[in-house]
C-alpha cells in the first residue's frame, strides 16, 4: 500500500480588472440599498441611510430586500439602471 500526498490549495487564477470609478459626492444621486433579508440588515440600512441623509440630499433611495439570503436579489429595471451607487447589507 502506498501513501499519496494531495495538495489542497489548488490552482489560484487572478484577472486584474479595475475597480468601478468612485463618486466624488453623492448628492442628487439614486441610492440604491439591497437587504439580503437577515436579522438586522434592515435596521442596519435604517442606520446608514440615516448618517447619509445627514451629509447629501439624495435625488432618491430606492430599496431591495430579498426573500431569503440564500437566492439572488430580485433587481428590478428600474433599480438597476437608476441608482448610482448602491450598499448591500447583511445581517445575523
Amino acid at each position: 500500500m502506498s501513501l499519496e500526498l494531495m495538495n489542497p490549495c489548488g490552482v489560484f487564477r487572478y484577472d486584474e480588472e479595475p475597480i468601478a470609478p468612485r463618486l466624488r459626492d453623492l448628492t442628487k444621486k439614486v441610492l440604491g440599498l439591497l437587504d439580503n433579508s437577515k436579522n438586522n440588515a434592515d435596521l442596519f440600512l435604517d442606520h446608514v441611510l440615516e448618517v447619509l441623509n445627514k451629509a447629501y440630499s439624495f435625488a432618491d433611495v430606492l430599496r431591495i430586500k430579498k426573500s431569503s439570503g440564500a437566492v439572488p436579489a430580485p433587481f428590478t429595471t428600474e433599480f438597476l439602471e437608476r441608482c448610482n451607487v448602491v450598499i448591500n447589507a447583511f445581517g445575523d
